[in-house]
């Protein structure tokens, strides 16, 4: 089965247009600490402009709990997406489906996800140091090959149109979450973005 896809890091109404051409499944809003953050009546405005078959993704770190709860529901997010040192009991108190990133640095990163196997699904990223997720680089695909066996994975981290058909079929990722390897000076490509989905399409071909 092909990977769902996800394009993270939406700042405008022209990235919002070209997602909406094509076969993505998830958009992610940024409301950390990042060049691509947004407010949240900013991501309101644009998940409103949303195609309403893609599912909303809120990406936090270390967000108190009620705080993020607050930007789900006036946002009307259908995923929170968590890139700190958030706990299990920290995930069950959010009101909808809970993503949480686990870096991997090594072979043995993968570990770290075993206590969050009530939620709805992991994120792999490339560990970097004083960074959270954006950094463009990848990992060792090799060390999350059984990943997807054992969770609901969605594989990111330093993906792009010539890279994300060997990503995919190491890991077999149920999702793959592409924000810089997908734009041209800082926006949204549509060709990059097209060029993407007709390689996870073709697969091997």
């Amino acid at each position: 089965m092909k990977p769902r896809i996800k394009i993270c890091g939406i700042r405008t109404f022209k990235d919002i247009q070209a997602i909406n051409l094509f076969d993505i499944s998830y958009a992610g809003f940024i409301f950390a600490e990042s060049k691509r953050r947004v407010t949240k009546e900013q991501a309101k405005a644009m998940r409103d402009a949303l195609r309403p078959d893609i599912k909303a993704v809120g990406v936090f770190v270390n967000t108190p709990t009620d705080h993020i709860n607050e930007i789900i529901d006036y946002c009307q997010l259908d995923i929170a997406q968590l890139h700190g040192e958030e706990s299990p009991k920290h995930c069950k108190e959010i009101h909808r489906a809970v993503w949480k990133c686990i870096p991997i640095q090594d072979e043995g990163s993968l570990a770290a996800a075993e206590q969050y196997r009530s939620i709805a699904g992991i994120l792999l990223d490339t560990y970097s140091q004083g960074a959270r997720g954006g950094t463009g680089r990848t990992f060792c695909w090799e060390w999350a090959t059984e990943a997807s066996n054992q969770y609901f994975t969605i594989l990111a981290g330093g993906l792009n149109p010539e890279n994300v058909q060997r990503a995919v079929k190491i890991v077999k990722p149920h999702v793959v979450d592409i924000s810089s390897g997908v734009e041209t000076d800082t926006q949204k490509d549509p060709y990059k973005i097209e060029q993407l989905v007709r390689r996870i399409k073709d697969g091997d071909q």
